[in-house]
């Protein structure tokens, strides 16, 4: 019995998070571009549509995680898929991969590094950078034998010199170990807004939302990212007009990337050779304190062993608007 489908149609799953999944935009964008002939769908959250549109044969499909599993399943058979890749490589993608396996359908999944990402918290000081995350995922779907020979011209984004007309700052990440005193972010914000630059604000949650106002209500020149839209199309939409973004590690650091705007970026409890620096981003750009501790953790969710998230504490504003002025002038 001849088979449906016969165009190949690459299934990949990646449900988080929103940096990861930034990434994957990037890659799969290019390995479509590469295959012309081969549709590719990113099962995802809805949220991200606007990073996979542009390409023809490019899609992503909004799944809702907390959903059960069988439901989930029904809705991805409905793509028909000729491979499935596992860009996430969980118990829930193992699950549904499995299901797709034992059905027929050639699946291939990501292979984290766990040890390679062991013997670098053990030994951090010393141990070998990782394998970036965008590699890794098109090491993934090579195997299926979809290869993306663009990809490996990652030329760097350049930053041009200033003065810089709209600066983008995401003061805020989701773990401690990454997340930077939101005050000396302010004092940053203000002094570069005082300079007749205009400063974005990125964030989300209305502790957040309630920082950021204020800081707005302090400078004129200080705005929301979100004043131009509730959606993400529309905070998309500004990032496109920056000349830099400042972040920490986290999502806006890879959303910004994927747009092609340089990023400046503060790193703590976690670094850049840990595999999810941004994609094409200099790494000289990235501002961070040299410990022998550091990194400490992958993801930032790890309490720092010594109590004192010095990588962080220890960072002041002075020193991050100093380098600002640096590569500014």
């Amino acid at each position: 019995m001849k088979k449906k489908n016969r165009i190949p149609h690459v299934l990949c799953l990646r449900f988080s998070a929103l940096g990861d999944v930034a990434i994957a935009s990037i890659v799969l964008k290019a390995c479509a571009r590469d295959n012309p002939r081969v549709f590719f769908t990113l099962a995802g959250p809805g949220l991200l549509a606007p990073l996979f549109a542009g390409v023809p044969n490019l899609f992503l499909l909004s799944v809702d995680k907390k959903q059960p599993l069988r439901i989930i399943f029904r809705s991805l058979r409905k793509v028909h898929p000729t491979h499935v890749a596992d860009l996430h490589s969980v118990i829930r993608s193992f699950i549904l991969r499995s299901a797709f396996f034992l059905s027929g359908t050639p699946v291939v999944r990501l292979h984290k590094g766990r040890r390679s990402r062991r013997r670098l918290l053990k030994n951090p000081g010393h141990a070998p950078a990782l394998v970036p995350m965008y590699q890794l995922y098109q090491q993934t779907l090579e195997k299926s034998g979809f290869k993306s020979p663009s990809l490996i011209r990652d030329n760097i984004i350049p930053l041009e010199r200033g003065p810089w007309k709209r600066i983008g700052i995401a003061p805020f990440a989701l773990q401690k170990g990454k997340q930077w005193p939101a005050e000396r972010m302010h004092q940053v914000a203000d002094r570069l807004a005082r300079e007749n630059t205009l400063v974005f604000l990125f964030g989300g949650g209305d502790e957040e939302m309630a920082h950021m106002k204020a800081w707005a209500a302090g400078n004129s020149n200080i705005r929301l990212a979100a004043d131009a839209g509730s959606d993400f199309e529309a905070e998309l939409a500004v990032i496109k007009t920056l000349d830099v973004m400042i972040s920490m590690d986290s999502a806006n650091m890879h959303f910004a990337s994927a747009m092609g705007i340089p990023v400046i970026s503060i790193w703590g409890a976690t670094h850049p050779k840990a595999g999810f620096y941004g994609w094409r981003q200099d790494p000289d750009r990235a501002i961070q304190l040299p410990m022998d501790c550091r990194p400490c953790s992958i993801f930032g969710a790890k309490p720092c062993w010594k109590g004192t998230y010095a990588c962080m504490e220890d960072l002041t504003a002075e020193q991050v608007y100093s380098y600002v002025r640096s590569v500014m002038e």
